[in-house]
């Protein structure tokens, strides 16, 4: 359709001619500007320029209420349509000719739609069988329409559907760029709209010579003039500003994303990491998915939580224990960044609509915001961090396969997983992961910060206004454990079992002894460090029994440490550091066929199917020393042994050597 329809193209609509003035190329369908045309004259009008666009044009030429003339007028209908809408009038038309000449009246009656159904031929038109309801609503259109069958099938816009959206990377430098230039403070690093898009057309068109398949288009700027409009469309309604109001508009919307201080806005969000990992046993864990919070005036990342799992998702669980990491010091004293958010941002998940996280939120005196979900722009900090931790930590992580929903696994085989590519464990990779953002990220030049650290921004801003820093009541939080309630048994030694954990107390002892049976616990699947038990109004926290304690699924770590001070107008620039995995020299994924065979082989031992390879001796030519003939036997075999050597050795030879004898 868009080699028909072209600048200069004439059509008939209402009885009157038009001629096509210009193509405007968009995201989702392109708009077409035309003019009225004097027929007699051959001259168009520039009194007024109406606009459609090019599918609605589309929709108006199959259904005849449009012509194209000229050198177009050859043009059939059939060109029009695709090869599967043909075939599909051609199905319908062949099942409404069966239907009507088996039924005269009652056409939707069920019996008699069933009956044609089971009649008609659908291999033939290599097609499935439709259902009843689908057939009764096809024939009512057909009816309706005056036995019209295009009415039968739709103009075929699915079809065209995602074919120029852009790729996620685009989508993620689209964010990077508006991030780091656009929403930030009156300084040097500030650039206008029309800038930044001489900026990111300068770069993706260098990155798809690159890498084709992740930058295959270069958008327009009036594609990334209307990112920046979908933003600024969070703040106000449609209407027409002056430019002194989108100046005050652009300033109110930085403030919104970039505030003055820390933990005015963080933002937070879950990420699935395709990476396998296992057990001090090498036993097969699962895959990761992480919460992570980064504050968005300082970009330091505030906390995360972790859960390992075949089946990892989100959950309500994650957020809260997420959320308890933001809030708490940790036993990192690399991480100092920490304290109560005035704002979190959050998308539409089930973790974070629960009432179980806005109740924590509102308790620690944070506002939650829940944003709809698919909807990048509204918290993009988070999501240019996530593009940064895959590009410069992930990527670098021995078996990291990418993300849960990856598109470009050209690299992998059909039947090639996380389990078979897991290498490490879940303490290395946590123990990984804070390297990289202690000792890497947070001391490395960010061009949002003017080049400098978010380390050092942050302390900078924490040694001005130390109350910033601030700390619930109930600095380890263990209290709120209420994602998860089960009821256990109270044993007589004050222990109660919980997820093949035990948990012991004098508090349960005391209860014991007072001939209660069983209490109500409160846990957390994520940490599992102590549960809250409750009996009638007596609440207090149970600790984990360090000796059954297992480590196969992840412990939350504790949080941050006391802030160091600074001036953020004297900190120095510094350079942008890349992250290197300290451990082990074999990069990227091994070998897919030896990995293949040897997990099966694995599987195979585990199972008793085949034992394990043993080293064998062959006792049939020992010699017996208490024998007649012993001497003989050694004699013998030494000449065989020096046989052996000779055929090995390059000098000379002694072909007539005698045991015993003379050289």
């Amino acid at each position: 359709m868009s080699g028909v329809i072209k600048q200069g193209t004439k059509f008939r609509m209402d009885n009157s001619s038009y001629i096509v003035r210009s193509i405007a190329q968009e995201h989702f369908d392109n708009m077409i500007f035309y003019s009225l045309l004097d027929d007699d004259s051959q001259k168009m009008s520039n009194a007024r320029i109406e606009c459609m666009t090019q599918s609605e044009l589309h929709k108006k030429l199959i259904n005849s209420e449009a012509l194209l003339y000229e050198r177009a007028s050859d043009i059939p209908m059939q060109q029009l349509l695709t090869e599967n809408q043909l075939n599909q009038m051609s199905m319908w038309q062949a099942f409404f000719d069966l239907h009507f000449e088996k039924h005269s009246k009652n056409f939707t009656a069920k019996h008699n739609v069933d009956e044609s159904i089971a009649a008609f031929g659908w291999q033939s038109y290599n097609s499935r069988k439709y259902s009843r309801s689908t057939c009764q609503a096809k024939i009512k259109a057909y009816r309706d329409s005056g036995c019209d069958i295009r009415s039968s099938i739709g103009h075929g816009h699915h079809a065209k559907k995602s074919s120029k959206r852009m790729t996620a990377a685009t989508e993620d430098l689209i964010y990077g760029y508006f991030c780091d230039y656009y929403l930030v403070r009156s300084d040097a690093t500030a650039k206008s709209v029309h800038a930044i898009a001489d900026m990111l057309r300068a770069k993706i068109r260098e990155l798809s010579k690159s890498k084709p398949a992740c930058y295959p288009v270069i958008p327009c700027v009036d594609t990334i003039y209307r990112r920046f409009h979908e933003s600024l469309a969070l703040l106000t309604t449609q209407k027409t500003l002056s430019k002194a109001e989108a100046k005050k508009l652009r300033y109110k919307l930085g403030r919104e994303f970039v505030p003055e201080d820390p933990l005015e806005r963080v933002e937070m969000d879950a990420v699935y990491i395709n990476q396998g990992l296992n057990n001090d046993a090498s036993k097969y864990l699962g895959t990761i998915v992480m919460m992570i919070a980064i504050d968005t005036c300082t970009r330091c990342p505030l906390g995360y939580s972790i859960h390992v799992g075949k089946n990892a998702s989100e959950s309500a669980d994650l957020a809260i224990e997420c959320l308890k990491s933001v809030v708490t010091p940790k036993d990192n004293p690399l991480w100092p960044a920490y304290g109560i958010p005035s704002k979190i941002i959050t998308d539409a998940t089930t973790a974070t609509k629960g009432n179980m996280y806005k109740s924590l939120a509102l308790q620690l005196g944070s506002n939650p915001i829940v944003t709809r979900s698919g909807e990048g722009q509204s918290k993009p900090f988070i999501e240019s961090f996530f593009r940064t931790l895959r590009r410069e930590f992930l990527s670098k992580l021995p078996g990291y396969l990418g993300s849960k929903t990856r598109i470009n696994n050209s690299h992998l085989e059909a039947t090639e997983d996380a389990e078979l590519h897991a290498s490490m464990t879940l303490e290395e990779f946590v123990a990984a992961f804070e390297d990289y953002i202690t000792n890497t990220y947070m001391k490395s030049a960010h061009s949002g910060l003017k080049n400098r650290a978010p380390l050092d921004v942050w302390m900078n801003a924490i040694s001005k206004n130390p109350l910033l820093q601030t700390v619930p009541e109930n600095a380890e939080l263990s209290e709120f454990r209420g994602c998860y309630r089960a009821k256990c048994k109270l044993y007589g030694n004050g222990s109660i079992k919980l997820k093949n954990e035990q948990y012991v107390s004098d508090e349960l002892k005391a209860l014991s002894l007072s001939d209660v049976k069983s209490v109500e616990c409160f846990y957390s699947d994520i940490d599992t460090s102590s549960v809250v038990v409750k009996h009638q109004n007596d609440t207090f926290i149970v600790p984990l029994r360090e000796m059954n304690h297992h480590t196969d699924v992840g412990v939350q770590q504790a949080e941050l440490d006391a802030a160091r001070n600074a001036q953020f107008s004297e900190c120095d620039v510094v350079e942008r550091k890349h992250y290197e995995y300290k451990y082990g020299s074999k990069l990227g994924l091994p070998n897919f066929k030896k990995a293949k065979q040897k997990q099966a082989e694995k599987r195979e031992i585990e199972t008793g199917r085949k034992q394990a390879a043993r080293t064998k001796y062959n006792n049939d030519k020992a010699i017996d020393v208490d024998s007649i003939d012993a001497r003989e036997q050694i004699l013998n075999s030494l000449n065989a042994q020096v046989a052996v050597e000779e055929d090995i050795d390059t000098g000379a030879t002694f072909d007539d050597f005698e045991p015993g004898g003379e050289l």
